[in-house]
């Protein structure tokens, strides 16, 4: 057996062992990690310059340095994908974050979740402080706010021509709403001069009637939030805010918010957005259109239906009606046509005559029973002298009465020229007033009739009351 010195792990008796159960590394850690979340602010914004930078499945992992001191950083791909900055060794950046302790290698590190140029937090203040001025003058308010028109013919289009924004803009509006004519202006998008390019030029175009725009669209295709600072400056805020055409704003992209945007009447977060705000989608148009044309045949059809209904029942009423004032009026037209039969002067003549000729024939019947029975009783005598008078006076009575009649009977009235007229009504006029203009007349003559209309009424002198006036 070999000699051993010493056995590893042999302690000699001189050491003492340890009072209680060893502390493991992981309790240890987790120690740390308790100390660091207590003890450390959450979350810190650190600055310094970027070293070490590389990119592993789409992590960052860099360092951050000063003067005096370096500190590990780790940025995971999910937070990488929101940064719009990229990091480049030797960038001075503020690092927003947590510190973590990385047990497995016994790392202390900066878990950053948001990176931005050194410097921005001055740009950030002095952009919040200009929100909070606008803001209390209004000018964000949904109040302040045109509304877009509903189908604008020409629109303006302020971005660079050597930009991406402005062939986007061009595609969707020709693919949206072909009838659209767009102005295109060339405008510088970054830079010192940009924003009061860019401020006289929507002055320009507000002003300018012979331009005559409905609706303009201030874009860029996005870039660094660096870029963006001409579309904050205040006097480009103010020019948005008094133009009174309309402005739609699409610049950069929907985490980069300026103020531009804010004081726009609209904000898209992309130029394609921004054209599907102001233009109204053709298809869309012509489905509204089919479904108007729709709706104005079904209502149109309800409308003749409710109509055809209500003319026939007002049809079938009104030949109802019609019939009946048609029948009672032949009735009526019968019976007074029936009355005025009866009393024709002719008639009523022949009527009397036959009265007479029955009591002529009976007186005459009466004298000759009279005759013959004073025949009997005489035996063959003569008749007195007293009965022949008596007769004779009968008989020339007789004869005077029937020259009377005919001598004032209607017939021998009308066979001296004159006429009987009367109205529609079968009523006798004996005055101009009974008549009226327009009326209807009808006249009896000794032979035939007369229907004639009033044309005029003039006032006369009374007729004497025994002679009857002369029909004019």
């Amino acid at each position: 057996m070999p000699h051993m010195s010493q056995l590893p792990f042999d302690w000699s008796p001189a050491e003492k062992a340890p009072p209680g159960p060893p502390t493991t590394v992981s309790e240890v850690c987790a120690q740390i990690a308790v100390a660091l979340a207590r003890g450390v602010a959450d979350p810190l914004h650190v600055e310094g310059e970027v070293v070490s930078h590389v990119e592993r499945r789409g992590h960052w992992y860099f360092t951050l340095r000063d003067d005096h001191a370096s500190l590990s950083c780790v940025m995971w791909a999910s937070d990488v994908r929101k940064c719009r900055h990229p990091l480049r060794d030797g960038d001075a950046v503020v690092a927003t974050g947590s510190i973590t302790h990385w047990a497995k290698h016994g790392r202390t590190q900066l878990r950053v979740q948001q990176v931005a140029p050194a410097g921005a937090g001055a740009r950030q203040a002095a952009f919040r402080a200009l929100c909070d001025a606008l803001r209390e003058k209004g000018w964000f308010d949904e109040s302040a706010k045109q509304g877009l028109p509903r189908c604008p013919g020409r629109v303006c289009v302020l971005t660079s021509e050597a930009g991406a924004a402005i062939h986007d803009v061009c595609h969707t509006a020709a693919v949206r709403w072909p009838a659209c004519r767009l102005l295109l202006v060339d405008v510088p998008v970054q830079g010192p001069r940009a924003a009061a390019v860019i401020a006289r030029t929507i002055a320009r175009i507000d002003n300018d009637a012979g331009i005559g725009v409905d609706a303009i669209l201030l874009t860029r295709g996005g870039g660094a939030r660096e870029d963006l600072d001409c579309f904050d400056d205040p006097g480009l805020a103010q020019a948005i805010h008094d133009c009174r055409t309309p402005i739609v704003a699409a610049i950069g992209h929907e985490s980069d918010t300026t103020i531009a945007e804010l004081v726009a009447d609209r904000r898209a977060a992309t130029p394609t957005q921004a054209v599907m705000l102001l233009l109204p989608d053709v298809d869309d148009e012509r489905q509204r259109v089919d479904l108007f044309r729709q709706s104005l045949w079904r209502l149109a059809a309800r409308h003749h239906d409710r109509e055809r209904i209500h003319l026939s029942a007002m049809e079938s009423g009104l030949a109802g009606g019609i019939g009946r004032r048609l029948k009672s009026s032949a009735a009526d037209l019968a019976g007074r046509e029936a009355d005025l039969l009866r009393r024709q002067p002719h008639r009523v003549l022949a009527e009397r005559r036959a009265v007479v000729a029955a009591a002529s024939a009976r007186l005459q019947a009466a004298a000759a029973s009279v005759v013959g029975r004073s025949a009997n009783t005489l035996a063959g005598l003569d008749l007195t002298a007293a009965l022949r008078q008596r007769l004779e006076a009968a008989t020339s009575a007789l004869g005077a009465a029937g020259r009377v009649l005919d001598a004032v009977g209607p017939t021998a009235i009308l066979e001296r020229g004159y006429s009987v007229t009367m109205t529609d009504r079968h009523e006798l006029v004996r005055h101009g007033a009974d008549c009226r203009v327009g009326q209807r007349l009808r006249t009896i003559l000794a032979s035939g009739e007369i229907e004639s209309e009033v044309t005029a009424v003039k006032a006369g002198t009374q007729a004497s009351p025994d002679l009857p006036s002369r029909h004019a």
